[in-house]
Order: structure tokens, then sequence, then C-alpha cells
């Protein structure tokens, strides 16, 4: 571990981190913070002076340094936060804001944050200059820019929470970024440009649209182009949320990041070119190297600025100005200074960074680098270096290890699996990705030129991508089982990744201690963390107006219950079921049941065909002529899956410690309404008793009633219709909850239509614990046979 004088900077960044953490957990005014600084500073200053004067055996100045630094941190981070708003919520408002950033395109309409000049909520005037997040959901739009000032009159509300679990909460995010409100815009009326100020960064747009026809005139593939424009220019938005977890599971998805590799072919290719041109045009060494240095550093900054100034990019540009200059200077270069370095100019400027994924696995992966990779390469035989070949296949496994297990905490945390499926994969993937970049940045600047030369490093682009594309399918399809998923990992194994480093140490005493911290964290780990026992998750997600159900049984097995609408034109299952799945690495439902053919229902099961592995396909029989059905029809023919339609007293073969029973639709039910015919179905487990309703309406529920009887009874029940006045009967209700000292849980999957006021009343009045995901988000519930309990989803990021 490098000393303070050896590594200033390092040591100055973990201050700023551990003081930011501070002030981030504990809400101390920031005056406080800077007394604390001026106080612990003058200490550091004075304890210098007298160590100067007379040697002491324990200096007093690093820690007070440190300290200050500490403080520092800590007092930047609470100027950036944002206070609780000062001003009412869910109210009308009128806002003259200044556009920050580019509005960026989503489902919804426009979003981009904005800072408050003046804001008008009522008789109320308020002078805050906070920021908001403004969503625009018109459907014509004026052109917004980055610094442009506009009047705006929307709906003032609170930060939302993600409405499904798969996705960490961002409101506390969102604060430490100084955003405490979202405006929601419906009319395009509402919205009056001022002026037409443009952002500096704003600049750069049209150089990148300029880049993006050519790679789009030269390389015609989507899917190729949209990776080389990720390499490129850091713009991932054209790739899939499935490709991207399909990379990122097989442990390529770092390649898309700029970082060092992009550094490396931008700059310091184009520095090694540029001496021998410098040389011929008789320039001197002195002359020579100034000259590739400045060069190098304006062509990488522009760069950077291009890519959007990732944390990642900007760590490198930063690291290569510290190399560059401490080989113009000749003086030896320290790693971790450099790394240090990087990281304050990060977080002087934006102390919130420390809590996004990318600055978190970029310093994680170059410190474990430089703290585990370069001790364990010199430990390892002479000769293991000596061949070309060798030296790349030793070298490639040796960095990927290492970064795996550097950042497999942050991995684990975030997106809740670890990949190991990349150390294989990274051999032909980081020639692959090069590759890709390389011809694609070729492209570009053969483009004004020679088209025909542009032409072949296009397509030289467009083979390259696509192998890598290639590569991630495959190898996730063959190294599957190297990828282990933790969607709630404990404490212990987000500890005990980093500390196998230490183990690679050439120091004996760092080897051992390493080895008992980590046999201490995997005892105590195991010893505090129990067995996991075998249990039932049942989660409703909230799909607006709409129904899905997911079913996990304790033998792992998956069935889904219908799977939500299409509004606007968007699918509910991408933003809702999707992401779920993605987070606890769920590739293949056993079964999907569909209750009846409506849109609210199916909507969602076109994209999990196309998307998912899925064992076979239940509905109630209806026969329908809609585009919708048509659709699924075709690709389950397609698919060659079996299909089955359920009646009165089948039952569902998923797993043995459950029972599934269908109630209805009954045989002879030919002549009536779909929601009629809808699939009831009855699940047991232990003493466990759930109900789902589908689209019951009366008469269906009537029929339940007078044929079940006192076997409706349930703990949970999925009421019917979205809670529509045409369903929950009191009969039903009575029959499903027999007593009012019965704890059953009534869940209503409702949306924009709400909920029936005398459905809910018949309901409570009966003593259910009502819940609405329209009002409350999904909910997660958990049972072991015995009891029932809800799951806490959401996590604070």
């Amino acid at each position: 571990m490098p000393s303070l004088r050896t590594a200033p900077l390092f040591w100055t960044a973990l201050g700023l981190v551990l003081g930011i953490l501070v002030a981030d957990a504990r809400p101390i005014p920031v005056g406080w913070w800077l007394l604390g600084a001026a106080c612990t500073g003058t200490l550091a200053l004075v304890a210098l002076l007298v160590d100067q004067k007379r040697r002491c055996a324990i200096p007093l100045w690093p820690i007070s340094l440190l300290l200050c630094v500490l403080f520092v941190g800590a007092a930047r981070h609470r100027l950036q936060m944002a206070p609780l708003p000062p001003f009412p919520l869910d109210t009308t408002a009128v806002v003259l804001a200044e556009v920050q950033k580019t509005p960026e395109a989503t489902a919804y309409g426009l979003r981009f944050p904005a800072r408050t000049r003046l804001l008008l909520i009522g008789h109320d005037t308020l002078a805050d200059r906070v920021l908001l997040d403004v969503r625009l959901v018109a459907d014509i739009l004026p052109a917004l820019a980055c610094g442009q000032r506009v009047l705006l009159g929307g709906r003032l509300e609170p930060l939302r929470v993600p409405r499904n679990p798969g996705l960490p909460d961002r409101t506390a995010q969102w604060r430490r970024q100084g955003v405490v409100a979202r405006l929601v815009v419906d009319d395009p009326r509402l919205v009056q440009m001022l002026d037409a100020r443009r952002c500096f960064t704003d600049r750069l747009v049209s150089l990148r649209d300029s880049i993006t026809s050519v790679l789009q005139r030269y390389m015609p593939r989507p899917e190729a182009r949209h990776v080389v424009q990720a390499l490129l220019l850091g713009d991932r938005s054209g790739l899939s949320p499935d490709v991207r977890n399909r990379l990122g599971r097989a442990g390529l998805a770092h390649l898309l990041a700029i970082s060092g590799l992009h550094v490396l072919l931008v700059g310091l290719v184009l520095y090694g070119l540029l001496r021998p041109l410098l040389l011929r045009l008789g320039l001197g060494w002195w002359g020579m190297e100034w000259t590739r240095t400045v060069l190098t550093l304006l062509v990488l900054s522009g760069y950077v600025l291009l890519a959007g100034a990732p944390a990642s990019a900007v760590r490198a540009l930063v690291m290569t100005v510290l190399f560059l200059g401490a080989t113009l200077f000749q003086t030896p270069p320290h790693p971790l200074n450099a790394l240090g370095a990087a990281a304050v100019v990060l977080l002087l400027a934006d102390p919130a960074q420390l809590f996004e994924p990318g600055f978190q696995l970029s310093f994680a992966a170059v410190a474990g680098l430089l703290l585990g990779w370069m001790p364990l390469q010199q430990r390892l035989p002479a000769v293991t270096f000596r061949q070309p070949v060798f030296r790349y296949l030793t070298g490639t496994l040796l960095v990927t290890l290492t970064a795996t297990l550097a950042t497999a905490p942050f991995v684990l945390y975030h997106f809740g699996y670890v990949s190991l499926a990349g150390l294989p994969l990274n051999l032909p993937g980081i020639p692959l990705a090069a590759g890709a970049l390389a011809g694609g940045l070729l492209t570009v600047l053969s483009a004004p030129f020679s088209p025909a030369l542009a032409e072949l490093f296009g397509q030289a682009a467009t083979l390259c991508a696509h192998l890598l594309l290639q590569l991630g399918e495959l190898g996730l399809r063959v190294l599957r089982p190297l990828v282990l998923h933790v969607p709630e990992p404990p404490w212990w194994m987000l500890m005990a990744p980093p500390v196998l480093l230490g183990l690679w140490s050439r120091s004996p005493g760092i080897r051992r201690r390493s080895g008992l911290v980590l046999l201490g964290v995997l005892s105590l780990g195991l010893w505090t963390t129990p067995p996991a026992a075998p249990h039932l998750d049942v989660l409703f997600f909230d799909v607006g107006h709409g129904d899905a159900v997911l079913i996990r049984t304790p033998g792992g097995r998956h069935l889904l219950i219908d799977t939500g609408g299409r509004y606007g034109g968007r699918v509910a299952a991408e933003w809702s079921l999707l992401p779920f799945f993605r987070r606890y690495g769920i590739d293949r439902l056993d079964a999907v049941l569909i209750t009846h053919p409506d849109a609210d229902h199916a909507g969602g099961l076109p994209l999990l065909l196309r998307r998912l592995e899925i064992g076979r396909v239940l509905d109630s029989g209806i026969v329908d002529s809609s585009a919708l059905s048509l659709e699924i029809a075709h690709l389950i023919d397609s698919l060659r899956l079996p299909r089955q339609s359920l009646q009165t007293g089948d039952t569902i073969r998923l797993d043995p410690a459950l029972v599934l029973q269908v109630l209805a639709p009954a045989p002879n039910a030919r002549d009536v309404p779909d929601n009629e015919r809808s699939v009831v179905l009855r699940m047991v487990f232990g003493r466990t008793r759930w109900l789902f309703l589908g689209d019951a309406e009366r008469e269906l529920e009537r029929q339940l009633a007078q044929a079940y009887g006192d076997l409706l009874a349930s703990d949970v029940v999925k009421v019917a219709h979205h809670g529509s006045r045409t369903s929950s009967t009191p009969e039903l209700v009575q029959r499903v909850i027999p007593t009012r000292t019965h704890p059953a849980r009534a869940v209503i999957s409702s949306g924009w239509r709400g909920v029936s006021d005398s459905v809910r009343v018949r309901w409570e009045r009966q003593g259910a614990r009502l819940w609405i995901t329209a009002d409350s988000g999904a909910l997660w519930l958990r049972s072991d046979g015995r009891r029932i309990w809800p799951v806490a989803w959401r996590r604070a990021q």
C-alpha cells in the first residue's frame, strides 16, 4: 500500500470518499462541515511546522490533513444535495426554468432536468433555484435544447419510486444530484420557449449526429451499428435491454464502456504515430515530445466531451494526462496517484457520481488491477510472458480475473449477478471490440475523402460488432453455469471477492492477514446467514390497468398468470416484468396462463414469447379473431409450444408442493361474454389458500359461490376485474372472507381507471387488508406454508 508521501492524491481521494459517505448518511448542515475543515486544516498546518522543526515519532499532520479532506468532501456533498421541497407537491404549478440537459426521449415523452428561476403555486410566488425532473408527455412538443429558458405549466409531483421490483429506487440519487420534484406537462400549449441559448456541451450534438449519419450510411445492419455507436460515442440507446443484459452476463459489457481501451486506440495510437512524423519535420526531442503530448491531449479531451464525459472516460483522460506529463518531465509516475487524481477531479465536480455504478465499476477495476494484478504478474515465472501468444493469453486471463474480483461487490449489488464467463470470452472479445472501434473510427475519418474506403471499413466494423454480439449469445448459452445470480447478496458475499486480491500480494504478511480476514468473513457470514428454507413467492406486478401475477414454487418453477397489456404503443411487460426477470435470472417460464384473451391480460404474451423460453401456454379456450390473438397463435405455432385450454375440474401440475385447481370456466360456458369465461384458479400451499379470479363478473361469481361455497375461503385473493363495480358481489366476498377476523389480503390490480368505491368498501368492511397496485405498486408475498408475509423489495441507491 502506498504511503501518503508517494501517493498523496490516492489518500486524498479516499478522504473525499469517506467524507461524502458520512455526509450522505448524516444530514449535518454544511456550515459544521466547513468549520471542521477549517479547524483540521489549521491543525494540520501547525502539526506540519512542528514536525519539520523536531521530528515526532508519530506525526499528527497526515491524520489532520486527511480529516480536513474528509470534511471538505462532506461539505461539498451537502452543498449539492437537495433539501426537502419547501413547497407543496401534488399541485398545479407554473415554472420559469432553464433546461440543464438536452431532453431525452423516453416511452413517456421527453425528459430533462431544469433549474427553476421562478415557481408559481396558486397565489404563492417562490423563487427557488432548485432542480426539477421535467417530463413532457404531450404529443406535439417544441424543440428544446440545453440552456434554453422555458415557461412550463403542469403538475408538480414527488419523485417516484419504482413500481415493480427489479430496478433500484433512484429517488435518493436524484436528491444527491439536487433534483427535488417532478413536473409533468401534458399540454403543448403550456410549453413556451423564451430564448434560444445553448449549453457548451450541446454544441457537440451536431457532430455526434454527423458521425451517426455516417455510420448509418456505411453500416446498414442496425445491431452492429448500435454496438459501434456505443464503442465510439458512448451512446447505448440503440442497444436493447436484452442485448445489454446478455453482454453483461457474458462478462463483455465492460467492452462497451468508454474507458482505457478507447483512450489507448484513440489517443495513444495517435501519440505513437506522431513521433516519427514530427521527427521528419525536423523537431528536436523536446519540441517533438511537447507537440505530440499537447496534440494527443487535445484530441482525447475532444473525444471525451464527444462521448458525453462518462466517469470511466474522464478517469482514463486524467490518468493519461498524468502519465504523459510524467513522461514529458522524465519523472516516474505513480499509478495509484494518477487514479486518485482522477477520483478527486470527478468527486469535486460532482460528489453524487460516487453512488453511480459506472464510477464504482471503473475505479474498482483499475484499483484492483494496480493492487492485485501487478503483484500477481511479478510472482509468475518470466517464461509465462516470453512468447507473444502466451503473454496475451495469460495477461488477458489475469486481468479479467482481477477486474472481476475487484468489481464483484458492485456488480452483485447493482445488478444481482456476477459472471465468470468473461474469463474465456474476453480472449476473443477484446480483439473484436477493438476491431469494431477501429473500424468505426476509420469509417468516420475516411468518409469525406473516399466513400469506397469508408464502405470497406464499415463492413469490417460490422463484421467485428456482429461477431461480438454472437460471441455474447453463444458464450452465455454454453457458459451459463459460470453466471452466479444472487439478487439480494448478503454482506459477506460482497466483502469476500476483493479480499481474495490480498492473497496475491508479494508480501507474506499481507497474504497472511488477507487469508485470516477472508476466513473470518466467510465463517461469520455462513454462521449468521440462516439456511434458505423452501418457500412460495407470489408477485402481483403493477402493469397499469391489467393483470400479471408470477408464482415461483418452492422447487424453483415459474407460472405467470396473465402478462399485462399494451398502452400507447408500449408493452407493459417491457417495463414491469422483464426488469424483474433480468435481475433474478429468470430465462424460462414453465407455464404462462392467460385467463382470457382481452388485451389487458394477454397484451404482453407476444413479447415474452420472443424474449423468454416458455414451456407451455394455458388459456380459457376462447376463440378470438383479434390481431393480438392471431399474433399469439402464430408465435405459439412457430415455436411449437404445447397449448392447453383449461376448464372446471382441471389441475395444473407444476410442483408437488402446490395444488392448483381450475374452478372456471365450465365446459358448457359458450355463449357468454369473455369475462364470464375467465379462468379462475385456486392454489393451496400448506395451510395457505390463494384465489385468482381473473375478470370474473357477477354471473360467474354467483356460480362460483353456489358451486364451491366455503372452499372459496382464502388467505389471499386477486380481486376480479380490477376492482370494477361489475364484480366483487357481496355473496362472493363473504365466501372468500367468511369472518371479519379472518386475516385475508385482497389485491386489486388496477390502473388509471381506478377502483370502484363500493368495491373498496365491501372488501374492507369484510375485514380484508386491501392492496391496490395503482396506489402502492407491486406486492410481493412469501409463504412457508403456515404464514404469509410481504417482501420489502425497494432498494435505495
